[in-house]
């Protein structure tokens, strides 16, 4: 039986850091309010995907952390009471080290909430790296909050952030090798993106600093790829590393094609080839919950051809694309459209075949968006 997952948006920060784009708000008196709301708008989910099994839930954001343990605890309880929960979920809560600078007992509280992934907001273990990307935790906290997750979670996975301007190799070794040292399970490396609209954009406009270029880009991307997978981490997604058995389980949902609702303001869905967003403001989501109507906007039917981009699109970035499935939901046969792209492409080792699985190499990762955009 094909599971599903689910996503919970938080759009709560203590603040905005300079690099980021996504909603949220900093308005923290609001939080019991949303939650209320929030609960309410999965109670009216109960019958519409009473047919739909879950097996991972994921709370992202925004800062997920900044909820209370028992309001998680909470969210949870009220997930299983109306919606189809498998007994082993994988339930994943995205953190910030900040949040638990006075406090790491809340490490504790969550796991006992029924947390049992934790995602940190590390992005890096070097100071001059958090001032410029304006976090509010030193690497001395990040440190400290990995070390005590270690007691109560056995799954934990970390974000780190490259291609910081004025960074060398030798800083992306340091924060690295700090990872490794800790025995982290899985590690998030994210390119830095300039983002229209965000300070950071505005910064570089200014001629404040300098981007990387593609090629010392390319170059950290090869080294931290050579680093974790000669340390024992699997590549199993352009971006993602993980240690034997401690994929994400939720990413893979949407890398893999499968079906996932999104609760919060301004979250995604895909059910059954159909996708629909929710209302990106909080004033309007939570009036719409307070009228008992869902606060979806934006449904869109997929047609064939953009599911076959889509499966595509992702599976590059993962495992690959599975050739039956692809078939299955698109209605294309995939090396009847594409035989020409794939032959050249497995040609010049950038691509590969295995049974029903056509998927890029590591020298194909490297340039996947090239590739994507030339070739499908």
């Amino acid at each position: 039986m094909s599971h599903s997952g689910i996503y919970i948006h938080i759009p709560f920060c203590r603040q905005k850091c300079s690099y980021c784009d996504f909603y949220l708000i900093t308005n923290l008196n609001i939080i019991d309010k949303f939650v209320s709301n929030l609960l309410k708008e999965i109670s009216l989910y109960s019958e519409l995907l009473s047919g739909h099994f879950f097996d991972t839930i994921f709370f992202g954001g925004g800062t997920p952390s900044i909820l209370s343990a028992s309001q998680i605890e909470k969210i949870i309880h009220t997930l299983k009471t109306n919606l189809k929960i498998s007994e082993n979920p994988e339930i994943t809560l995205e953190a910030n080290p900040e949040d638990f600078k006075d406090d790491l007992t809340k490490l504790r509280d969550y796991s006992t909430a029924g947390i049992n992934r934790i995602s940190i907001g590390i992005q890096s273990f070097l100071d001059e790296e958090l001032q410029f990307l304006t976090r509010l935790h030193s690497a001395e906290t990040g440190i400290n909050v990995i070390k005590e997750a270690k007691e109560y979670f056995d799954n934990i996975s970390i974000d780190l952030i490259y291609s910081i301007p004025g960074q060398k190799i030798t800083d992306i070794e340091k924060s690295i090798s700090k990872a490794i040292e800790l025995e982290v399970d899985h590690i998030s490396a994210y390119t830095l993106i300039y983002e229209k609209e965000t300070k950071l954009y505005k910064d570089y406009l200014k001629g404040i600093f300098h981007s990387t270029s593609e090629n010392i880009e390319r170059e950290f991307y090869d080294y931290l790829t050579k680093r974790l997978t000669e340390s024992g981490f699997k590549h199993y997604e352009i971006s993602n590393y993980a240690r034997n058995g401690k994929e994400s389980r939720h990413n893979k949902k949407y890398w893999e094609y499968d079906d996932y609702i999104g609760l919060g303001p301004s979250s995604h869905s895909k059910i059954n080839l159909k996708r629909w967003s929710n209302i990106r403001n909080i004033i309007k989501y939570n009036i719409s919950l307070q009228n008992n109507v869902i606060p979806v906007t934006g449904e869109h039917i997929l047609t064939n051809n953009e599911i076959a981009d889509e499966i595509i699109m992702l599976g590059l970035r993962a495992k690959g694309v599975d050739i039956t499935k692809f078939k299955k939901l698109s209605g294309i046969d995939f090396h009847e459209k594409y035989r020409n792209s794939v032959a050249e492409l497995i040609k010049n080792g950038f691509a590969k075949t295995e049974g029903n699985l056509f998927s890029l190499t590591e020298k194909g990762y490297s340039v996947s968006d090239e590739i994507i955009s030339r070739y499908f």
